[in-house]
């Protein structure tokens, strides 16, 4: 029996069976599917055209500028240490050549003694007179043979090893959620904290309340120590302050040094129940606990000043509440609840003036009393949702197409990158890493 064409809205009766869509359609309807197909081809060949003017494009004398600075680097070390060990050995030299100087002098002192008490006593055999001439006679050879050629030099050529330097391919680590490693390391969490940790190029802090913790890139814990404050909130790290910023529920806002893992509170900053933090170059940006969140920026760069506060309409709607914040070149990430439909949608804003660059929808309805859906910057300008209340992760990427949406077990409650190719989650329990 023929079937009917699967176009909304078509009553004809299918013609032929579409192989690559497994769809029924007539022929009109076949048509348009070609055309929009055929369609998509445009946009793709203006990619490899793109790209490949890209290609055309590198200069390599650009792309090995900060090599071959580390290589001018290199030879002025070299030049240094080979100028370091000459003079070394012209010390040794010159030293060297004294000690023969004296020997030939105490020589001489005993030669002149000799003669000295010879002439005041005035006797002296015959015996005694030859050995005086030949120990001088020897002496005056000695010095002859000293200013001749006063010292012996051995040198050897300096051998280069190739290996000395090297080139290797740069090794680019993806996040592939669908493939992602199994864990290599877990470590436990306590029951009372947050699932707040941050990251630099150096160190993961974690909230381990009642205390917080510092590892470097092989994991081990190389401090510890009490926070003596209310419950972390969140934390971020600020490249220009040097520093992390840590917020609690009590308000308040603080510096952590990585080095001593000093706290200091920034007393420029009011108090107010803050939710979220992120740093930019120049700013550290904060959201408040309210419906109709607003953002909050303060220069680093002049003792935390307040610069500026976006209320609604600008930061959201007055009936939605920004659940995280992040920041990567020049944008800001806004995860948004909508609280009249409970959805959720990602905008991605400009860092300067929060213009609004793009908008995703997510996959997620809400309800307001389950846990904080969470954002960190990825790579290439992409995006990661962490949402631990149906366990999902979602990697955006950079124009704001869904890349893939991955069910996490157990469940998320933060994630982030840590350097280049360990992924970090949080979960209740435990924080969790994979090597990519």
């Amino acid at each position: 029996m023929p079937q009917a064409c699967v176009s909304d809205g078509c009553k004809y009766t299918s013609r032929v069976l579409c192989h690559c869509c497994n769809q029924n359609l007539c022929l009109e309807h076949l048509k348009q599917h070609n055309e929009a197909n055929n369609a998509q081809l445009n946009p793709l060949a203006d990619e490899i055209n793109t790209l490949s003017a890209d290609l055309i494009s590198l200069n390599c004398d650009k792309l090995t500028q900060k090599s071959r600075e580390k290589l001018d680097q290199w030879r002025e070390n070299c030049f240094a240490k080979i100028n370091e060990f000459y003079e070394k050995k012209c010390e040794e030299l010159t030293r060297h050549c004294h000690k023969q100087i004296d020997v030939l002098q105490h020589d001489l002192e005993q030669i002149r003694s000799k003669i000295c008490k010879s002439i005041d006593d005035q006797e002296i055999t015959k015996e005694d007179l030859e050995i005086l001439q030949i120990n001088l006679a020897d002496l005056k050879y000695k010095l002859f043979q000293f200013q001749q050629k006063p010292l012996q030099i051995t040198t050897r050529h300096l051998i280069l090893n190739e290996k000395l330097i090297s080139f290797d391919e740069v090794k680019i680590y993806e996040l592939n959620l669908t493939k992602l490693p199994d864990p290599y390391r877990t470590i436990p969490c306590t029951e009372q904290s947050w699932p707040a940790m941050a990251t630099n190029d150096r160190f993961l802090l974690v909230d381990q309340y009642p205390n917080i913790i510092l590892l470097n890139h092989d994991l081990k814990i190389i401090k510890q120590i009490s926070w003596p404050h209310a419950f972390i909130r969140s934390i971020c790290w600020s490249s220009t302050a040097n520093k992390f910023v840590i917020i609690n529920k009590e308000k308040e806002v603080f510096f952590l040094d990585e080095n001593c893992l000093s706290i200091e509170r920034i007393q420029t900053i009011e108090e107010q129940y803050w939710w979220s933090c992120v740093c930019s170059d120049t700013s550290l940006f904060l959201t408040n606990t309210t419906m109709g969140t607003s953002i909050y920026q303060f220069n680093l760069l002049s003792s935390c000043q307040l610069t500026q506060r976006w209320k609604p309409p600008y930061s959201c709607k007055q009936h939605e509440y920004i659940d995280d914040i992040s920041y990567q070149n020049g944008t800001l990430a806004l995860v948004i609840k909508v609280s009249s439909n409970n959805t959720v949608h990602l905008d991605l804003r400009s860092s300067q003036t929060l213009e609004r660059l793009w908008s995703t929808q997510l996959n997620i309805k809400k309800s307001w009393f389950q846990q904080t859906i969470r954002c960190c910057s990825l790579k290439y300008g992409e995006w990661l949702v962490v949402e631990g209340n149906t366990s999902h992760l979602f990697h955006i990427l950079k124009n704001g197409k869904m890349k893939i949406t991955e069910e996490y077990k157990p469940s998320p409650m933060n994630a982030l990158l840590f350097g280049s190719n360990i992924f970090i989650v949080r979960t209740k329990d435990n924080v969790i890493f994979h090597r990519l």
